[in-house]
């Protein structure tokens, strides 16, 4: 865990972005590069490597609802209808389903947004759990 902090603190540091122009340039006309170095990019392909060998990482989801399927499906559905950019998963433990949304990688951004949906998700509660890794392109 630790190393990966330390892997994405080199990384979030390691990457500049600089424009380049010699002119005021239109929105037609700007253009922007981006210089990385070697091992920037060695750490990204071992960043990318880990993602894949290890699928998921500690951190929390919110859970919003638990009991019937069909209740499950549609407190997900509410929420996606709300907020369609978050992830919302409906899980199976015996003998009841659970719908928990988001992938947050501290407790404090989980209860922070857990301050957000709670009055349109009254009794909704953060858990630790296994979380997908952060999508990098």
């Amino acid at each position: 865990m630790l190393r990966f902090l330390a892997l994405s603190l080199v990384l979030s540091c390691a990457l500049t972005m600089k424009a380049q122009s010699n002119e005021n340039p239109t929105i037609a006309q700007a253009k922007v590069s981006v210089e990385m170095s070697e091992s920037v990019h060695n750490l990204l392909y071992l960043y990318k490597a880990k993602a894949k060998k290890y699928p998921q990482i500690a951190g929390f989801r919110i859970q919003i609802f638990n009991g019937r399927k069909n209740d499950c499906l549609e407190r997900r559905g509410l929420f996606l209808r709300d907020y369609p950019k978050m992830q919302a998963y409906l899980l199976y433990e015996v003998p009841e389903y659970k719908t928990q949304v988001g992938n947050f990688r501290t407790r404090l951004e989980a209860e922070a947004f857990l301050q957000s949906i709670i009055d349109a998700f009254p009794g909704s509660f953060v858990v630790a759990t296994q979380i997908d890794y952060p999508k990098v392109d």
